[in-house]
């Protein structure tokens, strides 16, 4: 499975849309599905995504 290059273009330009309209992560369109090429497809929305909006330092607590 080979994703394309307007199916990678597409993808990130979705993912900076979304972070920067501090849109929030679960809007993946890509997340949920099962097939091989939406799950490799939203992880490129997700790094994309990422690089835009890191998130923050404080974002887990792990004091619990």
């Amino acid at each position: 499975m080979t994703l394309t290059e307007q199916q990678t273009a597409a993808a990130v330009r979705h993912a900076q849309f979304c972070a920067r309209r501090d849109m929030p992560m679960t809007g993946c369109p890509y997340a949920g599905r099962e097939d091989d090429t939406s799950r490799a497809l939203a992880q490129v929305w997700v790094r994309a995504y990422l690089q835009v909006r890191p998130p923050a330092a404080d974002a887990v607590d792990y004091s619990g």
